[in-house]
């Protein structure tokens, strides 16, 4: 069923990294679970009012395998193609009239979606490759792009988003966290939804009993920790008037809540802090629902970029 372009438009401002051209890319590799990555990028480019690029990495032949008579370099350019074909086919079917670009490049998919990031406004993966093993695209392209990445990736877990679902979001507690909420309520406000903030606290004793026995009341504790993330919230929901806000704080894992929200979330926007981050490693993993994977601090790193340019 294809996309209906009225329905899926919002009156909202979407973020586009400074420099950055207003593109949806999506990876492509002939595998069902790259064509859904394919339909849920057409349907955000469409929010998005974006356009779309189709992108695949055709594989390099090994060092040190001839191949004088060109054929093993034409059968797997020729594969590349019929992929692309069946995967921009797919675009169009879910949103028709959007542009949809494509682009074949022989080199590796990390090094492509890498370089394909430094324009883009968004790329889409999907959460495995061909071949079905899971993990296997988590444990090499999806990594290299949650930390060097120069604009937001999104990682398709989960099944197929449910319309009417919330959007949820971290709450880290970092000055840089602006970034991640603006973006989780834009991405509320482009689906007429809620969002629901979860910030998880590790408790300064194992016990309510415990604590209070020095004189710390336990829930005073978790309303000035309530209180403190309202107040972020606030300054991004002024933006976003229109989203409903509800806010979570947890003793704990915060991967672990997160985890268990997204079984009933149309998307889960989580801050990258590249591989040392082990809540966003945590919850592209186990993740019940696409995850949206943003760098605290990237539009700065980004300006001082172009600044010394």
């Amino acid at each position: 069923m294809g996309a209906d372009r009225a329905g899926l438009d919002r009156a909202v401002t979407h973020t586009v990294p400074i420099g950055h051209s207003n593109v949806v890319v999506v990876g492509v590799d002939g595998s069902q679970f790259s064509l859904r990555a394919v339909r849920w990028a057409a349907e955000d480019a469409v929010r998005r009012g974006a356009e779309l690029r189709l992108v695949h990495a055709e594989l390099p032949l090994p060092a040190g395998v001839p191949d004088v008579s060109k054929l093993a370099r034409s059968a797997l350019h020729d594969e590349a193609m019929d992929w692309m074909q069946e995967a921009a086919a797919t675009a169009k079917e879910t949103a028709p009239g959007l542009d949809v670009q494509t682009h074949v490049e022989v080199t590796t998919a990390a090094v492509l979606l890498g370089q394909e990031s430094e324009t883009a406004a968004l790329v889409v993966v999907g959460a495995r490759g061909r071949g079905g093993f899971e993990g296997l695209l988590l444990g090499s392209v999806a990594v290299v792009l949650s930390s060097s990445s120069w604009c937001p990736v999104v990682i398709m877990r989960g099944d197929d988003p449910v319309p009417g679902r919330s959007v949820v979001v971290g709450v880290h507690g970092a000055p840089e966290d602006w970034l991640v909420l603006d973006r989780a309520f834009e991405e509320a406000a482009a689906r007429a939804t809620s969002l629901v903030a979860v910030h998880a606290r590790k408790p300064p004793f194992e016990s309510a009993e415990l604590a209070e026995s020095v004189g710390i009341v336990w829930s005073g504790l978790d309303a000035v920790r309530q209180s403190l993330v309202a107040q972020r919230l606030a300054s991004c929901a002024d933006r976003h008037p229109g989203v409903r806000v509800e806010c979570h704080v947890v003793h704990g894992s915060a991967a672990g809540r997160l985890v268990e929200l997204s079984k009933n979330a149309a998307l889960l926007v989580v801050g990258s802090h590249g591989c040392a981050g082990a809540t966003s490693h945590t919850v592209v993993q186990y993740a019940r629902c696409p995850v949206l994977l943003v760098r605290p601090g990237l539009s700065e790193q980004i300006e001082q970029v172009h600044r010394a340019v």
